[in-house]
């Protein structure tokens, strides 16, 4: 069995509903002491998408990447803005240290 995206990652559920943690690898940098902004930008959804708590494929995601994120811990909340019978939408936000440092809204397509 191979480890899904998520495992590879790095990230875990956090101890909250929608909560994701990563604490991140030097593979994670884009460089010296920055976190790339994919990485922000994956734990955002996937916290979004966890929030919802359904089988879901992201359709459209905006992201606004608000400060630098270090190498250390990140912890990403969801939360559900509004969910339909077809398409759902959600919000994830990455902390660092209590700052918040990325925020996506994401348009989800509900697949059961």
């Amino acid at each position: 069995m191979t480890a899904s995206f998520n495992d590879w990652l790095g990230m875990r559920l956090g101890d909250a509903p929608g909560e994701i943690v990563l604490d991140t690898r030097p593979e994670h940098q884009v460089a010296p002491g920055l976190i790339h902004f994919a990485v922000l930008t994956t734990l955002a959804e996937v916290s979004a998408a966890s929030a919802l708590a359904a089988p879901v494929v992201p359709t459209t995601l905006s992201v606004n990447l608000m400060r630098r994120a270090a190498p250390g811990r990140l912890l990403a909340r969801g939360k559900v803005i509004k969910r339909g019978r077809t398409l759902a939408v959600a919000e994830g936000e990455v902390f660092q240290e209590a700052k918040l440092v990325a925020k996506a809204t994401v348009t989800f397509a509900v697949t059961a």
